[in-house]
């Protein structure tokens, strides 16, 4: 959980609302939890696009290995 999470569950947790934070915090935490959903959702995009080139380059290089390999079996 990053600590942005975990300020907001101990806010959700918080008794009355003197006991959490302000509405100003609030905010700028849900925004910080925003920027961090952003971040990862980019990563996570710049991971997927990597493994699919790989694939692709893998099923590639199998067709390209398996038209030869027919030449070669008797």
């Amino acid at each position: 959980m990053t600590p942005a999470m975990e300020q907001i569950a101990l806010h959700e947790t918080a008794k009355s609302p003197e006991e959490g934070l302000g509405h100003v915090a609030r905010q700028e935490q849900l925004l910080t939890l925003v920027g961090e959903l952003l971040q990862t959702n980019q990563e996570l995009r710049f991971k997927v696009a990597g493994l699919e080139r790989r694939a692709e380059a893998a099923e590639d290089a199998l067709d390209a290995s398996s038209r030869w390999s027919g030449f070669l079996l008797p």
